[in-house]
């Protein structure tokens, strides 16, 4: 499947979503929101069935209804063309912009994002992050490399940059009884690993490969638990 033009189909999707009957709530959510159901360009322009007699004519009703309904296409046709237009040209604009600014090229001080596509053995690639960032450029190469700036601890905010993550626990507050986890951090510059809470961490990449790790690991022990059992 091509996974490129998602958003040529998104608005179809979303309406198809909207407008299909719900098993739990007995309706459509388009009908709960808005009060009626909803109609398509064609079928509103169509108008109501036939009731006097001219209008029930085979070929009268037959020619009425051939020609609104190319009406109704055509209309419908030009509203999307008119809804595309400022779409598409706010796309090729950003494009444009983007392009001219990659061909300049970067500059000190310049905030970027680094792309890894490796991913650890075992992990999803659809679920990892591959874009990693934003970093401060500090210097750049003649040879088209950049180097990125450096993160400097400051001890006086106290901050620090984590190294890795070792372990994780859950520890149950006595005065909220709320289980709240902590993560063994190995900070770099010092030796002795230490217990922080969740809330006063700030490593989102690391956290995410430590939590994906972890839930993997989890999976596998109780896949090897379940087939423990059944050998039993």
């Amino acid at each position: 499947m091509d996974q490129s033009d998602w958003d040529e189909h998104a608005e179809r999707l979303m309406f198809a979503l909207n407008t299909s009957f719900n098993a739990t709530r007995l309706d459509s959510s388009f009908y709960l929101v808005h009060g009626w159901d909803a109609q398509g360009a064609i079928f509103a322009m169509l108008g109501s069935k036939p009731s006097t007699v001219e209008e029930r004519t085979a070929m009268e009703w037959r020619r009425k209804m051939q020609w609104d309904y190319r009406y109704a296409l055509a209309c419908a046709e030009d509203l999307q063309k008119n809804a595309k237009r400022p779409r598409s040209a706010a796309q090729t604009r950003k494009w444009k912009e983007l392009s001219d600014r990659v061909k300049a090229g970067f500059e000190a001080g310049d905030s970027v994002w680094l792309y890894i596509p490796k991913v650890r053995t075992g992990l999803s690639r659809k679920l990892v992050h591959i874009w990693h960032g934003p970093f401060r450029i500090d210097e750049i190469h003649d040879d088209f490399r950049v180097k990125r700036d450096s993160w400097e601890p400051d001890p006086a905010k106290d901050e620090y940059e984590v190294e890795a993550i070792l372990d994780l626990r859950w520890i149950k507050r006595t005065r909220t009884s709320k289980r709240s986890r902590e993560y063994l951090m190995k900070r770099k510059g010092y030796t002795d690993p230490e217990w922080i809470p969740l809330a006063q961490l700030n490593c989102g990449a690391l956290l995410y490969e430590f939590n994906q790790g972890a839930k993997a690991s989890a999976r596998f022990q109780a896949m090897q638990a379940g087939d423990d059992h059944h050998g039993n």
